[in-house]
């Protein structure tokens, strides 16, 4: 059992506050949703980031260790790592750590965030965050390249490592979701169709519909 009380700052849309939100959902964990008014900011994120020299981002994961003492971790990477190392189970959806597995999926994680990322954020603002139609299509391109990649990883596979859910899927799928839902969904995957059933598979469930995209009221602007 886990006697920790968790306290997360999210925003419901962010992608990388959905990857946390998912295993914390999956692992069976509460926790107290901070709602944050991005860009605005809590007081209490305000004074964090100024004290730590951090900029103010989310998510943010806040909970007591055993030590008594108010633990802060800062990257849905980092927090999804440790919180998948909590549990009963242990952990239930990370290789063993130094395994082919464990090496395989913190490369797909770090192929995402490091490459992928930046072209779907070109894709759908544009380049220095101007938006034009007519760059776009090379933007399109460019986005559908990475995609190839999923695609023919899940044409032999169910999920990116050892055919099963791991922190991977996890990290990923949410940005799979940021595609679809961008201009309405004017990106086209005919041509990806076992990364569009992979990602739905997730997405579409009630539980993620229900639980992890959650509203809650925007937490107010100083306090």
């Amino acid at each position: 059992m886990i006697n920790m009380k968790f306290v997360l700052h999210t925003y419901r849309r962010c992608p990388f506050c959905i990857r946390v939100r998912v295993l914390m959902y999956v692992k069976g964990f509460e926790y107290e949703v901070i709602e944050e008014p991005m860009r605005k900011w809590t007081g209490w994120m305000q004074g964090w980031a100024e004290e730590n020299g951090e900029r103010a981002r989310v998510p943010v994961l806040r909970y007591v260790g055993k030590d008594g003492v108010e633990h802060i971790l800062p990257e849905s990477r980092d927090i999804n790592m440790f919180l998948d190392s909590l549990g009963d189970r242990g952990s239930e959806f990370t290789p063993e750590t130094g395994s082919e597995s464990f090496v395989a999926m913190e490369e797909w994680i770090t192929w995402h965030d490091d490459e992928m990322k930046p072209a779907l954020d070109t894709y759908k603002y544009g380049e220095n965050l101007q938006f034009d139609i007519e760059k776009n299509v090379g933007h399109t391109k460019e986005l559908g390249t990475y995609l190839q990649k999923l695609e023919e990883r899940l044409k032999e596979h169910s999920y990116l490592v050892d055919d099963r859910l791991t922190l991977a899927d996890i990290a990923i799928i949410p940005f799979i979701r940021q595609i679809m839902r961008t201009r309405e969904g004017e990106f086209d995957f005919t041509d990806f169709p076992k990364v569009l059933a992979w990602a739905n598979a997730m997405i579409e469930t009630d539980w993620f519909k229900g639980e992890v995209m959650k509203k809650y009221p925007l937490a107010e602007v100083g306090t």
